[in-house]
């Protein structure tokens, strides 16, 4: 068996490389087909699907700032709500001097808590679905 000598190799490597040059270079073609002009029924159709498009991004817009204003007030309410009835509760559990009216400070609490927690759920599902933003047209 004979063995290729560094020379050898080097040679077949860069007649390798120099044919993987040119064979691949030869495979790049542009595109000939070109794309059609639009007409103006079609530019018009466009123009007035953007138009539609504008006016329903300006309604989602102050759709959606209603609909956040009224959840973060529902929200805002739910936290004054839970906030005093954590005071209330720290004070009675501080001034009270039986395990029972400790747990009646938490009781209390607890029911406090939920009934505020159901005020909220029900003001944001009174707000129905929450809006959507409208796709964008097909182009």
């Amino acid at each position: 068996m004979k063995v290729l000598s560094k020379k050898s190799v080097g040679a077949l490597v860069a007649l390798g490389v120099t044919m993987g040059l040119i064979i691949g270079t030869g495979s790049a073609v542009a595109d000939t087909a070109t794309t059609p002009k639009l007409t103006v029924a079609e530019k018009a159709a466009r123009k007035a699907a953007a138009e539609l498009h504008k006016a329903a991004v300006a309604q989602y817009k102050s759709a959606i700032t209603a609909y956040r204003t009224s959840a973060d007030a529902a929200r805002a309410t739910y936290k004054a709500a839970f906030d005093s009835a954590k005071t209330t509760r720290d004070a009675a559990i501080t001034a009270a001097t039986t395990a029972e009216a400790k747990s009646a400070a938490k009781s209390a609490f607890t029911s406090a808590v939920a009934a505020a927690k159901a005020t909220k759920d029900s003001a944001i599902a009174a707000l129905g679905a929450k809006p959507v933003a409208p796709t964008k047209p097909a182009k």
